[in-house]
C-alpha cells in the first residue's frame, strides 16, 4: 500500500514536470525533459529500496525479540525437530540477515541517491517556473535567445553534466542550416 503512494507520488510530479516544461523550445526542452523523468523514476526506486531494507530489518528485529522472548513450549506446538529449538541458532541467523540489509543500504546509499536526485528535481522544477514566468535573471532586460541560453548554463549547472554549450550551438546552428536547405 505505501509503494502505491509512491507510485502515485511519482505519477504527479512526473505529469507537473512535464507540465513546466511545455513552453520551452526543442531541444532544451528534450534535455530537460529527459533528465527530470530519468531522476524522478530513480528518485522513487531509491526510496522504495530504502524503506524496503528499514522495514525489512525492523521485520527481523521483531523475529529476533520474539524468538528471545517467547517460552520453547510455544514452539514445541509447530512439532519440529529439537534442533529448530535452538535460539541461539535463530538469533543469529536473523542478526546475519539484519547486517545483509543495513550492509545493502551502505552500499547503495539509497537514501542519499533519492534525497540528491530530490534537490536536483526541485531545483530544476525552480528553474523552469523561473523561466516560465520571467523571474529572477530571466526578467532583465534580455533578448530570447539569451534567456534560452541562460537557462540552458543554468540547467547545466545544476545537473553538473558534462555538456558542452558550444557543441549545443554548434548543434543548433547546423540544425537551421539543414532547415534552411530542406
Amino acid at each position: 500500500m505505501f509503494f502505491r503512494f509512491l507510485e502515485q507520488t511519482k505519477e504527479a510530479e512526473l505529469n507537473y514536470s512535464i507540465e513546466l516544461t511545455k513552453d520551452l523550445e526543442e531541444p532544451s526542452k528534450g534535455l530537460i525533459q529527459n533528465t527530470l523523468i530519468k531522476n524522478i523514476v530513480n528518485m522513487t526506486k531509491n526510496e522504495k529500496c530504502y524503506y524496503m531494507t528499514r522495514v525489512a530489518e525492523l521485520f527481523l528485529v521483531s523475529i529476533i525479540i520474539i524468538v528471545n522472548v517467547a517460552p520453547k513450549e510455544m514452539f514445541s506446538f509447530f512439532k519440529l525437530p529439537d534442533m529448530f529449538f535452538n535460539i541461539n541458532v535463530w538469533t543469529v541467523l536473523f542478526s546475519l540477515c539484519i547486517l545483509l540489509c543495513i550492509a545493502i543500504d551502505n552500499l547503495f546509499q539509497f537514501r542519499e541517491k533519492w534525497q540528491k536526485e530530490k534537490e536536483l528535481v526541485t531545483a530544476l522544477k525552480n528553474e523552469c517556473l523561473k523561466y516560465t514566468y520571467k523571474l529572477g535573471i530571466y526578467g532583465q532586460n534580455l533578448k530570447e535567445q539569451e534567456i534560452k541560453a541562460l537557462l540552458l548554463q543554468r540547467f547545466l549547472e545544476l545537473t553538473q553534466e558534462g555538456y558542452s554549450l558550444f557543441e549545443y550551438q554548434k548543434k543548433q546552428e547546423v540544425k537551421k542550416e539543414e532547415e534552411g536547405i530542406i
